[in-house]
């Protein structure tokens, strides 16, 4: 069976940048930095992006690109004993990706569950006031 191959290099540009960037990424955070006086938070975080974010999606393209492989057979490849890098790579994603949506679907069901007792106790879990006046 044939390796399926992206069919265009715009394709696989979009679905990176979404899969790498994500929505909370472009809409929550430029808000959040914002509205807490944090905008020279963005010097940092734009220094960490470019200097190991940037470079090491670009190794990883690299790597798959040339090793035609998943992360853990590209860095087998490439060195027996390295496989363990590649799955600690894949892992350590997973993990981020799992955290992150526990999370939000913590909220999610936080108000949903505040939303079912009263407008005045989900208006005073989020910050719009103490309760009912």
């Amino acid at each position: 069976m044939a390796r399926e191959q992206w069919k265009s290099q715009y394709g696989f540009l979009m679905a990176a940048v979404g899969s790498a960037i994500g929505l909370g990424n472009i809409w929550r955070f430029s808000y959040m930095a914002y509205s807490n006086g944090g905008g020279a938070f963005l010097i940092p975080y734009l220094a960490a992006l470019l200097t190991a974010g940037v470079t090491l999606l670009i190794l990883e393209f690299g790597i798959g690109h040339e090793r035609v492989g998943s992360a853990p057979l590209a860095y087998a490849k490439i060195r027996k004993n390295w496989e363990w890098l590649g799955w600690w790579a894949v892992t350590f994603v997973m993990f981020g990706i799992e955290l992150y949506y526990i999370v939000i679907i913590g909220w999610c069901l936080n108000f949903f569950f505040y939303s079912h007792r009263g407008p005045g106790l989900l208006v005073a879990f989020a910050g719009g006031g103490h309760g009912r006046h």
